[in-house]
């Protein structure tokens, strides 16, 4: 760490910005295991009619999946999708 006196600052800031990217990282792996496993479910015909109200908000909650991950993939880059406040925010939502 001595050669990095020069660059200090710009290297505090990467390291914070790699943080945050790491967090994100991880509440979006959790959401997708979520979701990943509750498609199926919610999807069938048996349960869905025998929660509807359940089957509304996951439908509602999929809907805002799917547009965060076509805004995702439009980004290409995952530092600016990382620092989107709208992906941020609506994570723990989901």
């Amino acid at each position: 760490m001595r050669y990095v006196g020069p660059f200090k600052d710009e290297v505090l800031q990467w390291i914070s910005k790699l943080g945050e990217v790491s967090e994100t990282i991880e509440k979006w792996l959790k959401v997708q295991v979520y979701w990943t496993n509750l498609f199926p479910v919610f999807t069938s015909g048996d349960i869905s009619k025998q929660m509807p109200n359940e089957t509304k908000r996951f439908l509602k909650s999929n809907k805002d999946w799917l547009r965060r991950m076509e805004a995702a993939h439009d980004t290409k880059n995952v530092l600016g999708c990382c620092e989107d406040e709208i992906l941020k925010t609506q994570l723990p939502l989901l």
